[in-house]
């Protein structure tokens, strides 16, 4: 049922782009990105357990909102930053076909520490969390990313981009990727197994994503690769446990929170994991 599936939600996802022509390219891919992944979980997930969870949906899109508000002054201000401190040289003078990837690969390894060192950083785990404290793992949950956790990453690959000479148009090309690949990376859909295992050699999949978001702390301190899983199996936090019905998504010291809660937890002084009702976790 996976094939038809997809082949109607891409179908659906094409003439969604279609209609949304009238607005930026981007935008209209986006969206037909987004109708995309959520017909495929529809079809092949369970239809009763989809239509049940809207309001966490509806929770997590709130955030892609909330997002588009207070992000795009601070990335406009880094490209502005960017433009003038960069040095004019380095991965700009190459040729785009090779400093692209190249732009896309260096952007990544330094995502990949980021991510890993805000699991170890107490300040940037108080931003971090509020991602793995979702209780469930569908496409949405791309969307879920504190403004401050979302900023501070942009600053670090503007720097980085700055002391490399990467132009600011391949900053945009990443961003757009990252886009796409942080909701499919959490779509909870079914890809044949054959497809999945070489596939999850090139890029990180959902199969091997799922692990990083489970509530027991061995499993969520691995799989930090966001685009490619080359850095996890480098740096030893590679994991291809598969995810059983007894496992449960999210954090070992507190069940979900609500919209408002979530945006001020971060700057709340009593740290979340302490004094929140831990739940109870079949691992």
């Amino acid at each position: 049922m996976a094939l038809p599936a997809a082949l109607a939600a891409l179908v659906v996802g094409v003439l969604l782009a279609i209609v949304a022509r009238t607005v930026s390219l981007g935008v209209a891919l986006q969206v037909g990105w987004v109708a995309v992944l959520g017909m495929a979980e529809l079809l092949t997930g369970s239809r009763a357990a989809w239509m049940s969870g809207a309001r966490r949906r509806m929770r997590n899109v709130a955030f892609a909102l909330v997002n588009h508000v207070l992000v795009p002054p601070v990335g406009l201000w880094c490209v502005h930053w960017l433009a003038a401190g960069s040095p004019g040289h380095g991965v700009g003078a190459l040729p785009g076909y090779v400093g692209v990837p190249l732009a896309i690969v260096v952007f990544d390894f330094a995502g990949y520490w980021v991510h890993r060192f805000s699991h170890r950083s107490t300040l940037l785990w108080r931003f971090h969390q509020v991602h793995h404290l979702d209780e469930d793992f569908d496409f949405t949950l791309g969307f879920r990313i504190h403004a401050v956790d979302s900023m501070i990453n942009q600053v670090v690959l503007v720097a980085l981009a700055a002391a490399l000479g990467i132009p600011a148009a391949y900053l945009g090309v990443f961003s757009t990727l990252a886009f796409f690949v942080s909701l499919f990376l959490h779509a909870d859909i079914a890809i044949a197994a054959n497809i999945e295992t070489p596939l999850r050699w090139l890029i990180v999949t959902p199969v091997l994503h799922v692990a990083h978001h489970h509530d027991q702390i061995h499993d969520t301190d691995t799989n930090f690769g966001f685009v490619f899983p080359w850095w996890d199996r480098m740096f030893g936090t590679y994991n291809t446990r598969s995810r059983t019905p007894r496992w449960r998504i999210g954090l070992d010291y507190s069940h979900d929170l609500g919209f408002i809660r979530l945006l001020i937890q971060p700057f709340i002084p009593a740290p979340l994991k302490g004094s929140a009702p831990q739940p109870v976790s079949a691992a």
